[in-house]
């Protein structure tokens, strides 16, 4: 197939094995060059041999992470254990579509609202969120004027019925908006389409 797998032996404890096998493979890639889209995953540190199928797995994991990134997703060489969270998002992502769980509550609001209105509230939330709540930072990466910005929050908490002052409701949104868009743009569509109200 396309993946090839590689074991070598480490003395060392997990994270200066983890460097060295992060280094191995830049070093790698560096002396194959750009062949295409090469990229290498490494897994956990496996101290012995039953540990082996689970390092595979999560090089499969962080492989996969690679692969899902949108455009130049910043390297082309990861270990699980620094972009676990990352193959945690793929996974909810994936338990979702299994599930067939379509997008609901105030994000499925503020997206069927966009929609008939070709407006941007659910990128306006995102923005705030991404700029912790900085209306101005947040105003400034979506070109709109501050005043604008904050209208445009105002709607996003009438229109989702979402209180932006609880954290829960905050940390809800910011998960389902990273599930929505989970690399490939497709977010948690593929588990059918939001669910209107």
């Amino acid at each position: 197939g396309d993946v090839a797998y590689a074991l070598f032996p480490v003395a060392d404890d997990a994270g200066a094995a983890r460097e060295r096998a992060v280094q191995v493979a830049e070093n790698f890639l560096q002396r194959t060059g750009d062949r295409g889209d090469a990229v290498i995953g490494i897994g956990s540190v496996a101290s012995e041999p039953a540990a082996l199928a689970r390092s595979r797995t999560n090089a499969d994991r962080a492989l996969r992470v690679l692969t899902n990134r949108p455009g130049d997703g910043g390297g082309r060489v990861a270990a699980i254990a620094d972009v676990h969270i990352d193959a945690l998002l793929l996974d909810m992502r994936d338990l979702a579509v299994a599930n067939r769980d379509e997008l609901s509550g105030p994000l499925a609001r503020l997206t069927a609202y966009d929609r008939r209105h070709n407006a941007h509230l659910v990128e306006t939330l995102q923005a705030w969120l991404d700029a912790f709540g900085d209306v101005i930072a947040a105003s400034a990466g979506v070109f709109v004027h501050p005043n604008t910005f904050r209208y445009r929050i105002r709607r996003v908490a009438e229109v989702g019925r979402i209180d932006l002052g609880d954290p829960s409701a905050r940390f809800a949104a910011m998960l389902e908006l990273r599930l929505m868009g989970a690399y490939d743009g497709s977010g948690v569509s593929g588990a059918g389409r939001p669910a209107e109200g």
